[in-house]
């Protein structure tokens, strides 16, 4: 449950910082959409993957106990909120270069 909490605070500080800047991540749904639908597939793909070779496991302690494959759903929303995340401080980072830009010229 600790590991749910700490990804559900992080995804509201990053929410926050999104709708601060008032950001537009994607130019359509459907991009939106795709980008979404690859990100869990192929993280799912990857992580179920290392946990059947055994490159890493989840021992419980901490998770809701509820697992999608090999993996717990948590690492499903870790997927989700590091990428948000990822995404959003990219974002930033271009608003901020473009208005010292624009305060220059």
């Amino acid at each position: 449950m600790e590991y749910l909490l700490i990804e559900i605070v992080s995804f509201l500080i990053t929410l926050s910082v999104h709708r601060y800047y008032k950001l537009k991540l994607f130019r359509s749904r459907n991009q939106s959409i795709i980008f979404w639908f690859l990100v869990i597939f192929l993280g799912a793909l990857w992580d179920n993957f290392a946990v059947f070779r055994g490159h890493w496991l989840y021992p419980g302690e901490g998770t809701i106990g509820i697992n999608i494959g090999l993996i717990p759903f948590e690492d499903y929303i870790f997927m989700i909120v590091v990428t948000y995340a990822i995404l959003v401080m990219y974002q930033v980072s271009n608003k901020m270069l473009d208005n010292k830009r624009a305060r220059k010229s």
